[in-house]
């Protein structure tokens, strides 16, 4: 089993560095009980535990016989779940570890499962038939993948595989709620990850401390996030450089490209308008507003292998169709107006765009 150690800098990891740009702090009042999710009113009368270790055991053992399993096998996985005192203190993620072992020690697919999850990937989703598809089976082993998954980065893919299960019928469930969460935030789906949160933080025994703390921290970032703006442009290049990184550029990379587009052009036709109303000067006729600086600056997709013809983005970083002119007003209107390190963050994106072009 991994080390407290080993498992502390993986969960630390999964929180995203705070880009040092101004968010708007919510109200106190959002998260007052008035101002609850239909999720949180309901769940708040929910509470979830982790599986007792004897009610696993049992279940394990009898899945082990009906699968055929030989009698070498019975006896090692039993030596392994024999003491009552130990078991006892697990931890919901412990038991999860156990448990896949024992399988990995008959069946062929938790094996594959398990040893592929110790190296670098990828990790191949198991075909849930004949008696794979017992509950103790299925969801112990779907939450073990998702886990790695979510470890990894590969949220949409982890997503689903999480959504799917439900606390209570995991043996670990404040790891399912804490992986969902992750997964949420990280595809910015800012108030389901918020409900996933409300389960672990307050309806849900045995957290370990390490995930508690992570839990208030992510819960904190989110609630102090915005939808628009800044924010969301930096959250969205973030999640496009982890996509890229990760080797994906179909649909999903396409229509977060095009938010950001969208949001940066919604900006500097804000900012030019203002400086315009404060007496800054007139706008230059090739400045990205109004609608024609939404048509300009719109990628356009292709039905190839699902790279996008990103030909508003040179390799040189350029901003879109933008001439000289219009791209240092552009640039200026950002200095004015918002921190330091924004200029710095749009040049990293624009270059993983461009890399990924080459």
């Amino acid at each position: 089993m991994t080390s407290p150690q080993a498992r502390t800098r993986e969960v630390m990891f999964l929180i995203p560095v705070t880009v040092c740009l101004v968010f708007a702090a919510a109200p106190a009042s959002a998260q007052s009980v008035s101002g609850q999710t239909d999720v949180q009113q309901a769940a708040s009368r929910v509470t979830f535990a982790k599986m007792p270790a004897d009610q696993v055991r049992t279940e394990l053992l009898q899945w082990l016989i009906t699968s055929g399993a030989e009698q070498s096998v019975l006896e090692k996985v039993i030596a392994r779940w024999a003491d009552d005192a130990v078991l006892a203190g697990l931890s919901g993620e412990d038991v999860l570890d156990l448990l896949v072992a024992s399988f990995a020690e008959t069946d062929s697919a938790a094996q594959r499962l398990l040893t592929e999850s110790n190296g670098a990937g990828p990790v191949e989703r198991i075909i849930f038939d004949g008696i794979r598809s017992t509950p103790l089976f299925q969801n112990q082993l779907q939450l073990f993948h998702a886990r790695w998954l979510t470890q990894h980065r590969y949220y949409d893919e982890a997503l689903p595989l999480l959504s799917e299960l439900l606390p209570e019928n995991v043996v670990d469930p404040a790891g399912l709620l804490f992986y969902r969460a992750v997964c949420q935030s990280q595809l910015l789906q800012r108030q389901e990850a918020l409900d996933s949160l409300s389960l672990l933080l307050n309806n849900t025994l045995d957290v370990p401390e390490r995930l508690r703390t992570v839990a208030e921290v992510m819960q904190q970032e989110l609630v102090g996030q915005v939808e628009d703006g800044m924010g969301q442009i930096s959250l969205l290049m973030k999640d496009v450089e982890r996509r890229l990184d990760l080797g994906r550029s179909g649909d999903n990379t396409q229509k977060q490209e095009d938010a950001i587009i969208r949001e940066l052009d919604r900006l500097l036709e804000e900012m030019d308008q203002k400086n315009k109303q404060q007496g800054g000067g007139g706008g230059s006729s090739n400045s990205p507003s109004g609608s024609q600086g939404a048509d300009r600056s719109q990628i356009k997709g292709s039905t190839g292998k699902g790279d996008a013809d990103h030909k508003e983005l040179e390799e040189g970083g350029k901003w879109g169709l933008l001439n000289a002119r219009a791209e240092a007003k552009a640039r200026e209107l950002i200095r004015q107006k918002f921190p330091s390190n924004f200029l710095d963050q749009i040049g990293r994106y624009t270059r993983k765009l461009a890399e990924r072009n080459k």
